[in-house]
């Protein structure tokens, strides 16, 4: 196989649905000349032709982004203006793709819906995308644009400092994208919404679908509320708590104040988390709060996306509010515990015997 046919068959690997013009854009050449690439890897037995897929009776549908994150963690408390001794990691995360990593590994089918750039961080998630199943085939790679990169530096106490966030190709995941993949929307048995998303594409989704949606809070989470009540579910970063429910986190009861007026506002299902105060999670009927018991929180990026994946584990496989509250809790204690958005240790079996005491 010639190098451009490689690099055909490989886009085409990523995303089955590619078509010949967006091949043509990408490798630079004409769409014939795509097409003569094609008809030759299907001669020569790579392609079998025109395919069709057929997605799984249920799966859930993750609308968000893709990052490359770039992260210092310092040895002691950071002194301003001088330069700090610590570690540099790199990891490719994005709120909506450690949602989708988290997912595939509890054994969840979905589709990964986001956009990335023609660079080497793009390249760098597909490599991830393979080496973690994600199914990317409703994804774009734009040849125009960045993929986005995120710069963050972080206290030894996880807790973060500032960070520097590049996110503007995320803005190319509009309604209109969205209507192109309106199908595998609509068969979805639930949405997981980014706040990275455009704020017009989340009220879109809030006012098009019936099916639960979930979020996850970030930074961004201001989007999430104009039209919130459309939630089914939301996973909230006690950082976070006073942008959107007025309520500033730092202790049990303000978390379970906020989650109160959360509930007022129409969302159905609130899982709350902070390296110092805990866990809570409530519902219309319980609430169920889980102190920190690690010696040392690591990291907080990824415990959002954990979390969130293990509640729709919990859905899924019927769980009591109480079971949720102990997996949702044990999924984000787990991945306090690493430098990596997605632990390695996230499975289904981490939740079969799980006895950690809860104070209601």
């Amino acid at each position: 196989m010639i190098s451009r046919e490689q690099q055909i068959f490989e886009w085409i690997k990523q995303n089955p649905m590619i078509t010949q013009n967006e091949l043509a854009e990408l490798a630079g050449i004409t769409r014939s000349g795509v097409a003569a690439h094609i008809t030759n890897l299907v001669k020569k037995g790579y392609l079998q032709g025109k395919g069709y897929i057929v997605a799984p009776e249920s799966y859930v549908v993750v609308v968000g982004g893709i990052t490359l994150d770039l992260f210092g963690i310092p040895n002691d408390e950071v002194i301003n203006k001088k330069s700090n001794s610590g570690v540099i990691y790199s990891d490719v995360g994005g709120l909506g793709r450690n949602i989708a990593v988290n997912l595939t590994r509890l054994d969840i089918p979905n589709y990964f819906v986001s956009v990335y750039g023609h660079d080497s961080a793009g390249e760098s998630f597909k490599e991830d995308a393979l080496e973690n199943n994600l199914d990317i085939t409703y994804a774009k790679q734009i040849s125009n644009m960045p993929t986005s990169r995120y710069l963050y530096i972080n206290q030894t106490s996880a807790k973060r400092i500032f960070g520097v966030d590049d996110s503007r190709i995320h803005d190319e995941i509009t309604p209109e994208f969205l209507k192109e993949r309106i199908n595998v929307l609509n068969n979805a048995k639930m949405i997981v919404v980014d706040p990275n998303l455009p704020e017009k594409t989340i009220t879109w989704i809030y006012k098009t679908f019936d099916q639960p949606l979930l979020a996850d809070s970030i930074n961004k989470v201001q989007r999430l509320k104009h039209g919130i009540s459309a939630l089914d579910t939301l996973v909230l970063n006690a950082d976070e708590s006073e942008t959107i429910a007025d309520v500033k986190i730092i202790d049990r009861q303000s978390a379970k104040l906020c989650a109160d007026k959360l509930l007022e506002m129409g969302i159905s299902k609130v899982f709350i988390y902070d390296a110092q105060v805990g866990f809570l999670y409530q519902t219309e009927d319980n609430s169920f709060y889980y102190p920190i018991t690690l010696e040392k929180v690591s990291n907080s990026n990824g415990v959002g996306a954990a979390a969130i994946a293990a509640l729709i584990y919990s859905r899924r496989m019927n769980l009591t509010d109480e079971q949720t509250s102990i997996v949702a809790k044990t999924a984000a204690q787990m991945t306090m515990t690493t430098y990596l958005n997605v632990s390695e240790h996230m499975n289904p079996q981490l939740f079969e015997s799980n006895d950690d005491n809860k104070q209601k």
